[in-house]
């Protein structure tokens, strides 16, 4: 499957030549425009080799797509096949914790259906939905680093995919998935609602320790790759907003926010000493209220706040979200059902989807770097750092214990809102290579029980069910701090589907100026367009200082140098 073919970079079949001929030489010319000066345009010198790039890998293989036939207008196909690369030691949620792709190659519809009708007419035409059709093109990845891939795609049906907007980033219902996956798995898992695909591993470059690959100096083609598009996508992405998150907040400073700008005022905080209760022995109303209101909480809504929703579902907008009513006048809504396993503070409590996590943001008190609140930390100088959610049904950790819990995403699933507690336990990991585990850190390790007959204290949650709902991402657990700091919330199906804020539709890029603040939709000065509240930099928790005496003698000793950057 894999070869490193000796080309050179000025062949037109290199793989380092086919990404970087057209970018580079356009970038070199308007170089040399710019300083209004000759200069010298660097050739690849066959007795000097002084490349100016590093050589590269490259993904070559065949798309593969079986289902309906695709709409058309104005003479073309509508949509694209976009095949996303993630290293395989980092996947996306709900495995991992990638928050984006590698690299991606897209397919476009014109001309993986070339032999498909078009219409002429401006207006989108549909062909029935039952007729299925089976076809091939082929596609090229690069550049790539040497690594171990898994390759992700999905036919994006309505067109409107673009992968620099979390909001339109990702398959809606009605596209259809797959990649590069094994079929066999699968087949045996049709039946299961949180079956995750296995993807397939595709090297590219030369194998060396601890699992990495690395590139010759000729480059690395891995050719022959079939990735396969046939599963219908059943469900729209889990769109939400956190309540208040549209609403104008007084002037709070934080940590997080020294100045108290309101429009950065997080809906929910907690202190970094935050302890919570044991799960209770004996399960009733008492003892699971009390349980429930040792956490701090958040409650999703779904889609954005009722005043956006014109303005986010307008065609004739920039967003264009996918928004149905709720049950019975339409499909819409957060799908609330069960994952299969308990949650790790008891074995009565099971774990729910959509599966919500807290993620830290790079820190940017004056909000200049990042004003949007979207630059997740974890690099090679910091490490990501995570807060998973327990997801409650119906509001209320008694009927999420008392039950039923559905165990597919059906129309009954279907809820307006979700409360999630806030789980004072942070997983800090490399970004870059979370499969080698990280730190569990967390206030205390025990509790008082939530049950007032039970006097001596309790774990708070069975390491052991911890470190098999998260595997290799966790290495050790140990009572500390928690790392202060803004952090998004993400929320997952295990479809891979994903929603996150704050997102790009709820403030203004630095390019766009500064917030024009209006009554429900705000806009930009510099370039005019709709600002969703709901979704912008509010839509955060925030963990702050200590409050106590006691709290402040217990994080004197700081938080955990793995937690922290270096």
């Amino acid at each position: 499957m894999q070869r490193t073919p000796p080309l050179r970079p000025s062949d037109p079949r290199s793989p380092r030549a086919t990404s970087t001929r057209a970018a580079g030489t356009a970038a070199r010319a308007l170089a040399c425009v710019g300083l209004v000066a000759a200069c010298t345009v660097p050739i690849d010198d066959t007795r000097n080799d002084k490349r100016l790039f590093p050589a590269q890998g490259v993904i070559r293989g065949t798309v593969t797509y079986v289902g309906p036939r695709p709409c058309t207008r104005d003479r073309h196909v509508v949509g694209d096949a976009i095949i996303l690369a993630f290293d395989r030691r980092n996947p996306p949620p709900p495995l991992g914790i990638a928050a984006s792709a590698v690299n991606f190659a897209v397919v476009p519809g014109d001309t993986l259906f070339a032999n498909e009708p078009r219409t002429r007419g401006a207006e989108l035409s549909c062909p029935p939905t039952g007729e299925i059709v089976s076809v091939s093109a082929p596609f090229t990845m690069s550049p790539l680093a040497g690594a171990s891939y898994s390759l992700v795609a999905f036919y994006h049906r309505s067109g409107r995919f673009q992968p620099q907007f979390r909001y339109r980033n990702q398959p809606e219902a009605g596209d259809l998935a797959g990649g590069y996956v094994d079929q066999r798995d699968a087949d045996l898992n049709s039946g299961n609602p949180s079956y995750v695909p296995k993807y397939l591993p595709v090297s590219v470059g030369t194998p060396g320790p601890d699992d990495t690959f690395s590139i010759p100096p000729e480059g690395a083609l891995t050719d022959n790759v079939p990735v396969t598009i046939a599963r219908v996508v059943s469900t729209n992405r889990p769109t939400f907003f956190p309540a208040g998150a549209e609403l104008p907040a007084t002037k709070t400073p934080s940590a997080g926010n020294p100045s108290g700008e309101p429009r950065y005022v997080p809906v929910v905080t907690m202190t970094q000493d935050h302890r919570v209760l044991a799960a209770p022995a004996t399960v009733n109303l008492e003892t699971l209220t009390r349980y429930e209101g040792s956490f701090p909480a958040v409650t999703l809504g779904y889609g954005v706040a009722p005043d956006e929703l014109d303005v986010a579902t307008s065609l004739s907008a920039p967003f264009g979200l996918p928004l149905e009513a709720l049950p019975p006048a339409g499909r819409g809504g957060l799908l609330v059902f069960g994952r299969g396993a308990p949650q790790p503070e008891s074995a009565r409590i099971p774990a729910l989807w959509p599966q919500v996590t807290f993620r830290k943001l790079v820190d940017d008190p004056e909000h200049k770097a990042d004003p949007q609140s979207l630059a997740f930390q974890g690099n090679n100088k910091a490490p990501a750092v995570l807060l998973q959610g327990l997801t409650l049904l119906d509001e209320s950790l008694v009927k999420t214990v008392a039950g039923p819990i559905g165990s597919a995403p059906s129309v009954a699933a279907l809820r307006g809102r979700v409360k999630v507690l806030v789980r004072p336990a942070a997983l800090c990991v490399d970004a870059a290579r979370p499969d080698r585990g990280g730190l569990v850190v967390t206030p205390s390790l025990t509790g008082e029980s939530a049950d007032p007959a039970e006097s001596a204290p309790k774990p708070v949650f069975d390491e052991g069910a911890l470190r098999r709902g998260l595997g290799s991402l966790v290495a050790d657990v140990r009572a500390g701090c928690l790392p202060l700091g803004r952090y998004a919330m993400i929320a997952a199906y295990p479809s891979g589907q994903v929603w996150t804020t704050p997102n790009e539709a709820g403030a203004c890029a630095a390019l766009e100026g500064s917030l024009v603040e209006r009554d429900k939709v705000g806009s930009c000065n510099r370039k005019a367009r709709p600002v969703l509240y709901s979704q912008g930099p509010r839509a955060v928790l925030e963990i702050v200082p200590p409050t106590t005496p006691e709290g402040q003698a217990a994080c004197a000793g700081g938080v955990p140098v793995e937690c922290l950057p270096r």
